[in-house]
């Protein structure tokens, strides 16, 4: 008997028997961010062999910190809401410092006012009554781990979504958080599923209590970077600075071609989109044709000295959030350290658009670029079209797992953040490999 797979997917045999011993596997994941990183400990703790490869010289991925003058900056995301359960799981076992984030100020283009976000949505009870009652009925499992669930369901543009079912209010007080964090600009045709799923890990909708003893938001002490370091150091096999040339799939297994040599195993974790590793994958035809429909955005991190600015505050830029029309505009900045005048900033556009208006947009608020520390870009929140998702694409991603020895984690299966990443490796992992040495029943 075999099991019918949609999209073409080819046909894989069941076991031979209802019941077969688990045995310990070999496993190779490409990409040491949260997501592989978080799948690799969840099989190694499981009793499976992991080797991760990493093609960077550090781990991490989005989630890097780095030092200017003995302090440590975050690149990417760092904030973590009362939604943030198994992060806050992961960084209670690993014995993790964590403090309260900065506090949030949405700021006008001239910098003269600075005010709280706002949230008039939560106190709009026919509005707030109205998304529940479509939450509960169309898409009841967007807080579970994964998209795929949901994903038909909010396949229209976050923009027309919103009108349609009258809560423009909650555009009002998302929307800005939503864009200055990377995920898009309202006007500019990204499914509603991203925004509602990040409207939902904000916590603010499904109020909850306090993890790790925060009663708000909560970061780690002396950046990001240090949970994922930690991570990796528990792990047997991490190798950095390690380029892929080419993956072989077999009957029997998997062998990963790279620059220092080949790694065999048994399967593989893909930590990283398709089409990030489509040129050196073995890839079917269903692979292929997922991987051009994947989307990113072009997304900036500016570690720069910029005195005279607001601080002491995540702050967002209201003007530049508003519209796509924006791009290439700083979105937000952050000033973590009250005692410095380093701060972090962020942009979507071209590179050479960011690296020009910086400069512009920080004088409009009233500062000064005076160095430049580092300038990262970044192909962010890989996901998927509207019209992709109405379709089927995130099932067919799903309906992959396990197909020559290919398993997905990551933000593309996920969602951009943390928490979803780490959740849906650890739950993947568990499903797909557990514990050698029971009886797996078909």
């Amino acid at each position: 008997m075999a099991v019918d797979h949609p999209s073409g997917i080819d046909e894989i045999p069941e076991p031979s028997s209802s019941r077969r011993e688990l045995l310990p596997r070999t496993v190779v994941v490409i990409g040491a961010g949260p997501s592989g990183l978080a799948a690799a400990r969840e099989l190694e703790r499981a009793g499976h062999r992991v080797t991760v490869l990493e093609e960077q010289d550090a781990v991490a991925g989005k989630c890097r910190s780095v030092d200017v003058d003995g302090r440590a900056y975050d690149l990417g995301g760092h904030i973590c809401t009362n939604q943030y359960v198994r992060t806050a799981e992961l960084v209670t076992e690993l014995d993790v410092e964590t403090e309260r984030t900065s506090r949030y100020r949405v700021i006008d283009a001239a910098g003269a006012t600075a005010s709280r976000q706002a949230m008039a949505f939560l106190r709009d009870t026919e509005a707030f009554g109205r998304y529940r009652a479509l939450r509960e009925r169309e898409f009841p499992r967007i807080a579970e781990p994964g998209l795929a669930h949901s994903a038909r369901a909010l396949s229209a543009p976050v923009g027309r979504w919103l009108a349609d079912h009258g809560l423009e209010s909650m555009a009002d007080s998302f929307g800005t958080g939503w864009t200055a964090a990377g995920y898009g600009h309202l006007d500019d045709g990204v499914p509603a599923l991203y925004f509602v799923k990040y409207a939902e890990m904000t916590g603010l909708l499904t109020p909850g209590s306090g993890l790790l003893g925060h009663e708000g938001a909560f970061t780690v002490v002396g950046g990001f970077g240090a949970l994922w370091g930690r991570v990796a150091d528990e792990l047997k096999d991490v190798r950095c600075a390690v380029r892929v040339t080419s993956v072989e799939r077999r009957p029997d297994g998997v062998r990963v071609h790279t620059d220092s040599g080949p790694v065999e195993a048994d399967d593989l974790v893909l930590a990283v989109p398709l089409d990030r590793v489509l040129a050196v994958l073995d890839a079917t035809e269903e692979e292929r044709d997922l991987a051009a429909r994947i989307r990113t955005h072009a997304y900036h991190t500016t570690l720069a000295t910029a005195p005279g600015l607001p601080a002491d505050a995540f702050y967002f830029l209201a003007a530049h959030t508003a519209s796509r029309a924006s791009r290439g505009h700083c979105v937000s900045y952050h000033h973590r350290y009250p005692d410095t005048e380093v701060r972090t900033f962020y942009s979507y556009g071209r590179p050479e658009d960011v690296s020009t208006l910086l400069a512009d947009d920080v004088a409009g608020l009233g500062g000064r670029l005076a160095e430049v520390h580092l300038e990262r870009a970044w192909a962010f929140m890989p996901h998927f079209a509207g019209a992709d998702l109405a379709a089927g694409a995130l099932e067919r991603l799903d309906a992959l797992q396990g197909h020559n020895h290919t398993y997905h984690v990551g933000g593309l299966p996920a969602f951009e953040l943390i928490e979803c990443a780490v959740a849906h490796a650890q739950d993947l992992a568990r499903r797909h490999f557990p514990t050698p040495g029971g009886t797996l029943t078909s």
